[in-house]
């Protein structure tokens, strides 16, 4: 591999981040050590790792981005030796973080990069048309960048990145938030970027997607290489390299699912009947109706844009009804305002951020159970087992703003489960989780069956195999199947 060839040269001794005033400090905290990672043209290389094993700091690293936009202490070399303005494109997890709101229409989003750079006219107009068809959002071009759902925003985020023309694209869980067909697309897309001489970097949890589509992946934990090389030989080993992470093809199964009492004979506990809802002018569910019994764990699933998300927003009461009934128990809840729905149901959105706000995991989790009404103890107790059944317990004092994604999104599920609802949903839930993560959410979902039914909003269909009793697919906001959940089943839920 010569070096004229490499988009990344990358020579690390540590990484670590200043305390909390910005500045460096005795109390930095190291993420990162002893990284040697180069990206030839024509290469994909892949990156996992638990959570919290610095994944996203080796991308951020890797894109240029550490120590300008944002604070850290590299020790070590950065190299992009292709140049390029810029020399690396980088795509977030979270899709919002990276809309500019600076165009009204998608294409005018996609169009933001290339007109900073001061291009011609014609080769923007190419740029954006060329990356919105690689990222599969033609179709978008005309629509309103925040009305679309997650999974098509993330199509967004990636069709910027593509037309700066960057030499290195730099991706962190680009498929977390993708229907299984988009990001079987996704992954085409990419292979057809390195066929092209693109040289790529991407962070991915989902390790048979990393297995299909890198030449070599990196495995981190705690900061540093675990291991490295074919993704078959690194990913396949049996048993898993990190317990925290898992394996190819390792199967989540449990005793307890096939043992679950029979939920056929139990009352309903939530009843939607022709509910018809949407955004201004344009109508998204369609004259849907459901019953979920007490005790049933489903599955919504469908393609990115279906109206999942808008489902639960409308129960929840933050999207208006238009028509129909939504019934929880026996309590009609159309005509109630958000806060009186929030005793009888609970939604965690795809984004924790936006539900968390207090100075410490306890104050946040407690603030749910408190506002409802209980005593001061009692929320300590309903939040200190929510706390435990995810995994943080230990970790009560921490700000939630101080804490990676991915335990942010399961403080927002303990916050939820403290609060006791009757009908919990989860949205994404286990977008970027690691094993241990993920078994940990399975356990909220099982306690929560306890107390009543809960809907998972999920594109992660072997999650949904495992801990949902089935799935509901939606399509253009009509209820199209209800089936069984199994290792054949696709993105249309069949």
């Amino acid at each position: 591999m010569s070096t004229r060839e490499l988009a990344l040269s990358m020579h690390l001794r540590s990484v670590s981040y200043h305390g909390v005033q910005g500045a460096a400090s005795a109390h930095d905290r190291i993420a990162l050590g002893d990284i040697d990672l180069e990206i030839a043209r024509g290469e994909i290389v892949g990156v996992a790792g638990h959570v919290g094993a610095g994944k996203s700091t080796l991308a951020l690293a890797a894109a240029g981005l550490l120590g300008r936009s944002v604070p850290a202490t590299i020790d070590g070399t950065i190299e992009h030796p292709l140049g390029g303005r810029p020399p690396a494109a980088f795509v977030f997890a979270n899709p919002s973080t990276q809309l500019t709101e600076l165009g009204e229409t998608v294409e005018e989003e996609v169009a933001v990069g290339p007109e900073n750079q001061a291009l011609p006219s014609d080769v923007i107009r190419e740029r954006v048309d060329g990356a919105l068809a690689l990222a599969d959002a033609t179709r978008l071009a005309l629509r309103f960048p925040r009305e679309l759902s997650g999974g098509e925003q993330q199509r967004v985020a990636l069709a910027s990145a593509l037309a700066l023309g960057a030499p290195l694209l730099v991706l962190d869980e680009p498929t977390a938030q993708l229907d299984p067909e988009a990001a079987a697309e996704f992954a085409s897309a990419l292979r057809s970027l390195r066929d092209r001489g693109a040289a790529i970097l991407i962070v991915e949890q989902n390790l048979e997607l990393l297995a299909s589509l890198a030449d070599r992946v990196l495995v981190l934990a705690d900061g540093a290489v675990l291991a490295s090389g074919a993704p078959s030989e690194v990913l396949g080993r049996v048993p898993p390299l990190d317990p925290r992470l898992g394996a190819l093809r390792a199967s989540a199964g449990s005793i307890a699912r096939m043992n679950r009492e029979p939920i056929a004979h139990r009352d309903p506990l939530l009843v939607i009947d022709a509910l018809t809802a949407g955004y201004d002018d344009r109508v998204v569910l369609r004259h849907l109706s459901l019953t979920l019994r007490a005790g049933e764990v489903v599955a919504w699933i469908g393609k990115n844009g279906a109206g999942k998300s808008t489902l639960a927003r409308t129960i929840m009461g933050l999207v208006e009804a238009r028509d129909g009934s939504i019934g929880v128990a026996g309590l009609e809840l159309t005509k109630l305002p958000v806060h009186e729905r929030a005793r009888v149901v609970g939604l965690v959105f795809q984004d924790p951020r936006r539900q968390l706000f207090s100075r410490t995991v306890l104050e946040e989790v407690m603030f749910g159970p408190r506002t409802l009404g209980a005593t001061r103890s009692a929320a300590l107790s309903q939040s200190r087992e929510a706390l435990s059944v995810v995994g943080l317990d230990g970790r009560e004092h921490e700000h939630p703003g101080d804490l990676a994604p991915q335990l942010q999104r399961r403080v927002a599920i303990a916050s939820a489960l403290a609060s006791r609802p009757l009908f919990l949903m989860l949205d994404e839930p286990t977008a970027g989780q690691d094993a241990e993560g993920r078994d940990f959410i399975r356990a909220a979902l099982e306690l929560q069956r306890t107390r009543g039914a809960a809907a998972v909003i999920t594109h992660d269909l072997k999650f949904a195999q495992d801990a949902c009793d089935h799935n509901v697919t939606i399509i253009h906001g009509h209820l199209s199947h209800i089936g069984t959940i199994s290792p054949e089943t696709d993105s249309s839920g069949r």
